[in-house]
């Protein structure tokens, strides 16, 4: 019953911004979809959730764990208890930053347990970083529709179960997703991918095809054939069909799996429509891409430079 209760309690967003007008603009986004209630500065918002947010112990714990945010916690009964839901912050308050206020709340509460989104006029990948690395859950670059802050406080709030959410933890280690918090990364991978299984022999995709989505191997091992011919292997946790991905190429190589694998599929317009809406984050992952293949072909062109060299040796006898 008291679960039943909880469901039908309608959620509270506590927003805390300098600006009395973007704090009524806020209000008015949230009317009727949560409860709301205000703050003017960092030191309000600290003792709002001291007063407020009764969350289980297992968050304080995780949390202390040297300061690891990456230790998730088991969901209960008491995190749906809890006085808040979630936070929107400004950036800048009149006596701490967003950020500094989330790095003093995260000693206390999970970032799962406890959602915070800020929202910012700047799009700096520096800042982005160091709010991500705080413990911020996600960011939202002013000015903002309505529907996109609904929508964000709508993902934070979607029951992520505890093994996709370790999963996505392995794959935040992709340098696509370099510097994406874990609850991003699992909700792309909830929205926007499938995971499948392939027996020993099974084509993940074939050379020439006209498929543009990622693939990311998290189980098994495969071989790459370039014109049937084995150029290359892939190990957990590595990805395939970047170039397809990116630029709608046809791939330029077989994938075969040596034995039973699983693969996730990241849906190529799904993650297009993810990045349209995630500026923040879309930003970020986009430079990770230019990175990562950037570090490809300079790796390509120095094994290039080495056959050269053999074959001027070759030839020089």
């Amino acid at each position: 019953m008291a679960n039943k209760e909880n469901d039908n309690k309608r959620k509270t967003i506590l927003i805390a911004d300098a600006s009395h007008t973007l704090r009524l603009l806020l209000r008015g986004y949230l009317k009727g979809v949560y409860d709301v209630i205000e703050a003017e500065s960092g030191k309000e918002v600290l003792a709002m959730m001291a007063q407020h947010h009764a969350c289980d112990s297992h968050c304080i714990k995780d949390a202390k764990s040297g300061g690891n945010q990456s230790l998730i916690p088991n969901m209960n009964d008491s995190c749906d208890a809890k006085g808040i839901m979630g936070l929107v912050l400004g950036l800048e308050l009149p006596d701490y930053n967003a950020i500094e206020v989330t790095e003093r709340l995260r000693k206390s509460f999970h970032s799962r347990c406890l959602p915070i989104i800020i929202s910012t006029s700047t799009n700096n990948r520096e800042t982005v970083l160091e709010a991500l690395s705080k413990g911020v859950n996600d960011i939202i670059i002013k000015p903002f529709p309505r529907e996109l802050l609904v929508s964000k406080l709508h993902k934070l709030e979607r029951d992520i179960p505890l093994h996709d959410m370790k999963l996505s933890e392995l794959i935040a280690q992709i340098p696509f997703f370099n510097g994406v918090p874990v609850s991003q990364v699992a909700y792309l991978l909830d929205t926007c991918s499938e995971t499948i299984s392939m027996e020993k022999g099974e084509a993940i995709c074939q050379q020439d095809d006209a498929n543009y989505d990622l693939f990311v191997l998290v189980e098994g091992k495969c071989g790459v054939f370039f014109n049937k011919k084995r150029v290359a292997e892939i190990i957990p946790v590595d990805t395939i069909g970047e170039m397809g991905f990116i630029a709608n190429s046809k791939r330029s190589a077989s994938v075969i799996a040596d034995a039973q694998s699983k693969v996730i599929v990241i849906n190529k317009q799904k993650f297009d429509d993810f990045l349209n809406e995630e500026r923040a984050i879309s930003e970020m992952i986009l430079k990770n891409i230019i990175l990562s293949l950037n570090d490809r072909i300079k790796k390509s062109n120095a094994l290039i430079n080495k056959l050269k060299v053999i074959a001027e040796e070759y030839l020089a006898n």
